[in-house]
């Protein structure tokens, strides 16, 4: 008999813990084509092409980015911080809205949507000279200008 794979439970809510401030690492659309030019148009991100089935929702509500946060991981594992708090700080700043400008009506969104703060894989590493947390995340919202691609649609 087959076993089932468990779905994973992800977090849209509020997140309780401190917040740190962190950044995507930009990178270029097609990484064999980059030759170290400047001119080349690059995002935050990239949506993931493979199909996470254990994700609920996936397809319909829910996608898979991929990106690298930059964010000094080892400084704030040396002050006790466990790697689990570190992403969820991220993500809490990451899905903050960006400041209001000067007479702006509208409310503002969140720049990537609503990020979970429960990832899919993260690996903690070091890539091109800064510290950076590499992520799979879930987010709801299918197509986003800071992203590489779209989500796909089942």
């Amino acid at each position: 008999m087959k076993k089932k794979k468990k779905k994973i439970q992800f977090e849209f809510g509020a997140y309780d813990g401190k917040e740190f401030e962190c950044h995507f690492q930009q990178v270029v659309e097609w990484f064999f084509s980059y030759n170290g030019d400047d001119t080349v148009e690059t995002r935050k991100g990239r949506y993931h092409g493979s199909m996470f089935w254990g994700v609920p929702g996936f397809g319909k509500t829910h996608w898979v980015v991929v990106g690298d946060i930059v964010v000094d991981w080892k400084k704030l594992k040396e002050e006790g911080y466990s790697e689990e708090e570190i992403f969820k700080g991220c993500i809490k700043f990451l899905n903050k809205p960006p400041e209001r400008k000067k007479f702006q009506r509208r409310i503002n969104k969140s720049l990537y949507g609503n990020l979970s703060y429960t990832p899919v894989q993260t690996k903690f590493k070091e890539k091109h000279g800064e510290l950076v947390l590499q992520a799979l995340i879930v987010t709801d919202k299918r197509k986003c200008k800071h992203f590489w691609g779209e989500g796909c649609v089942l």
